[in-house]
Formats: structure tokens, C-alpha cells, sequence
């Protein structure tokens, strides 16, 4: 016991020398893979402190003292009052993080990453504040960059859909009296060949108004976008959607299979899910199997934080290797079927995106399909 007491009173090979401690070798090894420096100030002996990696960041010469006052120094003009607030807010018990302007020794600017939290003693009074930041400069340049990007693309689809829209308000009277004339031409009085100009002057006007309609449709679906989100029943608005295709729903002897439990409601525009809906049942139906009744499952689900609506059939399937990469796009048709116009997933996938979610597909020929929507995430 002599001999081991005694052993104390002698200084590790460890204790000689904090070269070798544990703890700070991890704090100068994280601070220097993090690229992260430390700062604290002492309120009792009012002295302040930098680390390592800290004078590196603000370049300070190797004889710089920090002091309290100098501290300011270190932010941006434009950021000094913030930086003020969250000091003094710290020095009252309220940590802080937030990003800020910062500037090195030398008065070069960058924009930083920026943590503190008081120190207490044992009773529980502040004595201090011990903080951290991290020079996000190029990533903060980089989240500029894009969010000047993501404007410049919303302003160009912004003109794109009101050039759509004057496009289809302008067109919409001349169009209407094409199709008047045609339809008030006296054919009794023509030649053939004069019909025939006729009937084709009517297939242009009628043509021409499917593209108008198609245009609209298209245009509403941003003009409809920043309407305000609600709680909506899906149920409620799947009952809308079959009660509306009930004909076609007999007509085709359709089985239909539902089972919302999981998400009974979600936060959405009521409109473009019921559009969403009616457009892949009618799908469904549309793109049935010759040799067997549609059997069609609408249901509900939460995975991984995100609630999804799915929409099964057995119908004749997608080539997904032919056709994958056109089956959102305008006008593009896969079956052959002379009714099928190529918008209704056009339109549904616009919906889809414009309110922040995704949709996917799975599908086997003469299988059937799955149409996966993420309507929300939790």
C-alpha cells in the first residue's frame, strides 16, 4: 500500500508532458479535420482565448492577444449587431448557432458556421462563454449560386406560362369563329372538292380547340399551385372520383379494392388529388386486359416518414424499357388505343411536382402497373 500511495506522488510519462494527452489530442485533431476553431472568454480573470485552429481561420499574427473588445473586431460591419445580440444573450444563459459574417485579422470576409454556450461554475453562475465556428465560405456560395438558379428558372417558367395562357386567351375568338364558319357553311351550295376544304377546315378548328383545352389544363396547373394547403379526406375525394367514372367503372366490370386507414388525411390542393386520382383510374380502366376483368387497388401508406398513395391494376402493363423515359412526357402514347390523348400523366406528374412530391412507377407487359405518389412528408 506504501508503495502504491506512493506511486502517486510521482508524475506519469502521460502527466509530464500534455503533449501526450488524450484529450487534447482529439481536440486538435477533430478541430483540424473539421476545420472548426474554439474561443472562450473568462468573465472572473477577463482574459480571452483562441485555439489553434481559430488564429489559422482569422490569420492573426503569433503574438495576438485577444481581448473582449478586440472580439468585435472579427464580424462583418454588416453582422456586428447580430454578433453582439447573441454574445450578450450567451453571457445571460442563451446559447447560440447561427451562421454570420465573419472577417480574418486582416479584414478579408467570409461567412462562418457559429455555436456558443455559457459556462457555469458548480453553483450554477455564468463565468463564461465557450464558442465555436467554421468557415462555410464556399458552401454558402454554392447555396447562393443555386438559389440564383432556382430563381432564374422560376422567373423563365413563370413568362413560359403566361406566354402559354396569352397564347390560349388570344387564340381561344379565333378558333371559336373558324368553327362557326364551318358549322354555318352551306354545303348543299358547294362542290366536293370545296366540301372537302370545308370538313377540313372544321378538323383543323376542332383540332385546334383540343389544344387550347390541353393548354389550359396545363396553365392551371401553375396558376393553381400557390393556392393554400388544406386538410383533405382522401376517401372523400376517391368516392368523388368513382361516383364521376361509375359508367365506365360498370362498363368495364371492374373490381375495386380501397383501404385508406393508414393516411386518412393528408395536407394537399383537393383539386389536383382528385385530378391525380381520376386520371390513373381512368387509366386503369382505359388500359385493361382483353382477357380479364380490371381489378384496380387505391390504397394508402407511411414509410419512412413520407405518406404515399398507390394505385395497382392488372391491366396490359408499360414496357418500361421502351418507354420509360417518355411516360410523362406531352403527348406521348404507348398502346395504340385512338382515345388516348398522352396528357393524362403529363398532367399528373406535373401536379405530383408542383406540390413538392414524386411519382414512380413499376410495370410488367400483360402484368399490370403500380403507380406510387408521395403526397407528403411527415
Amino acid at each position: 500500500m506504501k508503495r502504491r500511495r506512493g506511486s502517486h506522488t510521482h508524475s506519469s510519462p502521460m502527466e509530464k508532458s500534455d503533449q501526450f494527452s488524450i484529450d487534447k489530442f482529439y481536440y486538435q485533431e477533430i478541430s483540424a479535420l473539421t476545420e472548426a476553431g474554439g474561443w472562450s472568454v473568462d468573465f472572473k480573470n477577463k482574459t480571452s482565448h483562441f485555439d489553434h485552429q481559430a488564429r489559422v481561420i482569422l490569420d492573426v499574427p503569433k503574438d495576438y492577444v485577444p481581448t473582449l473588445r478586440s472580439g468585435y473586431a472579427f464580424y462583418a460591419e454588416e453582422h456586428l449587431d447580430r454578433a453582439t445580440e447573441f454574445f450578450f444573450g450567451c453571457a445571460e444563459g442563451k446559447p447560440f448557432s447561427t451562421e454570420i459574417k465573419m472577417q480574418t485579422y486582416n479584414g478579408e470576409i467570409f461567412w462562418a458556421i457559429a455555436k456558443g454556450k455559457p459556462l457555469r461554475d458548480e453553483s450554477g453562475e455564468i463565468i463564461g462563454i465557450r464558442g465555436v465556428f467554421r468557415k462555410i465560405d464556399e458552401q454558402k456560395k454554392r447555396e447562393q449560386q443555386l438559389e440564383q438558379s432556382l430563381k432564374l428558372i422560376e422567373g423563365h417558367n413563370s413568362r413560359l406560362y403566361d406566354f402559354a395562357h396569352i397564347i390560349s386567351h388570344n387564340l381561344r375568338s379565333q378558333v371559336s369563329n373558324l368553327q362557326m364558319s364551318s358549322a354555318l357553311m352551306d354545303r348543299s351550295t358547294l362542290t366536293e372538292d370545296q366540301i372537302e376544304l370545308v370538313n377540313n377546315f372544321e378538323k383543323i378548328g376542332n383540332s385546334l380547340d383540343v389544344t387550347l383545352q390541353h393548354l389550359n389544363k396545363i396553365v392551371s396547373v401553375h396558376n393553381i399551385s400557390n393556392t393554400k394547403l388544406e386538410p383533405v379526406v382522401i376517401k372523400d375525394v376517391y368516392d368523388r372520383v368513382v361516383a364521376g367514372l361509375n359508367q365506365d367503372i360498370r362498363a368495364s366490370r371492374a373490381v375495386m379494392y380501397t383501404e385508406f386507414s393508414e393516411v386518412e388525411e393528408v395536407m394537399y390542393i383537393e383539386a389536383y388529388l382528385e385530378s391525380i386520382l381520376q386520371n390513373l383510374i381512368t387509366n386503369a380502366l382505359r388500359y385493361k386486359h382483353p382477357d380479364r376483368d380490371p381489378e384496380i387497388t387505391v390504397f394508402t401508406y407511411e414509410e419512412n416518414g413520407k405518406k404515399y398513395l398507390m394505385v395497382r391494376d392488372n391491366g396490359l402493363g408499360i414496357d418500361l424499357e421502351k418507354h420509360g423515359k417518355d411516360l410523362f412526357k406531352l403527348y406521348k402514347t404507348f398502346h395504340g388505343n385512338k382515345n388516348a390523348l398522352g396528357l393524362g400523366l403529363f398532367l399528373t406528374h406535373n401536379e405530383v411536382q408542383a406540390m413538392g412530391g414524386d411519382i414512380t412507377v413499376e410495370s410488367k407487359v400483360d402484368k399490370g402497373s403500380k403507380f406510387i405518389v408521395t403526397l407528403q412528408q411527415i
